[in-house]
């Protein structure tokens, strides 16, 4: 097998740790995607119960009534009905007012087609829109409710309660971002565990409890050496660590 020459050996590195962080940014960014792809990948390799059995009427339902929404509500915002992201308005007030058009309607997505994915992302969705004008409180209740109908579905919950994290995160609500980020964390099968709990680390120690930020720093240090983290979260835990060394 070729062997990479060692004087190429920094730029890999920087080359993955540049990824990492992009990586980091999308999820940030696209979370409603990563749990469609998620579900996917998921339903794939482990299956995971109801929501993920062969494709029903039902569950068809939900998706085109969600995917239909979805498009309208990225037309009215000037985006393509495809696009990953939506754009932000020249005028907040416009773009305040459609969140507050399509809110409702995909509330009604979620409590016509009850237990379905389509549901469950109408609701993510719902709190999305909320969030962004503000209303971080009535979006994690949104969110929190979605959850409560999860049953065992432990990696659905968990991108939940990430987002719930990141909510409270972005409002400079430390210590409530910290406790959602560990939640997320908690579920051994959930891919993005070691980011959240990296997070979590962070907010801990910005909330200003470091015995658990370093608690958090060396538990992913123990459990996944090679996690693939921004390089800021990268170097919080490493200097967590060090703090916490005898």
């Amino acid at each position: 097998m070729a062997r990479t020459p060692e004087h190429e050996q920094p730029h890999v590195i920087e080359e993955l740790e540049s990824l990492a962080e992009a990586f980091a940014a999308w999820v940030r960014d696209h979370l409603a995607l990563s749990i469609i792809l998620l579900v996917i990948v998921l339903g794939t390799a482990a299956g995971i119960g109801a929501f993920l059995k062969l494709r029903t009427q039902r569950a068809e339902a939900a998706a085109d009534a969600f995917d239909k929404v979805t498009s309208s509500y990225m037309e009215a915002m000037g985006a393509d009905p495809s696009a990953l992201s939506v754009p932000e308005l020249a005028n907040p007030k416009a773009g305040a007012e459609i969140r507050s058009e399509f809110a409702p309607q995909f509330a009604a997505v979620a409590e016509e087609h009850p237990g379905t994915v389509g549901a469950a992302l109408a609701r993510f969705e719902q709190g999305n829109l909320l969030e962004a004008d503000g209303k971080t409180d009535d979006a994690v209740a949104i969110w929190q409710g979605a959850i409560d109908g999860l049953g065992d579905n432990s990696n659905l919950r968990a991108i939940f309660e990430q987002r719930i994290a990141q909510a409270y995160d972005d409002a400079g609500r430390w210590a409530e971002a910290a406790d959602f980020y560990a939640r997320a964390g908690s579920n051994d099968g959930y891919p993005l565990r070691y980011h959240a709990l990296a997070e979590a680390a962070r907010c801990y120690q910005q909330a200003g409890d470091t015995e658990h930020a370093r608690e958090l720093a060396q538990r992913v240090a123990t459990e996944s050496p090679d996690a693939m983290l921004p390089q800021e979260l990268s170097d919080l835990l490493s200097e967590l660590r060090q703090s916490s060394a005898p």
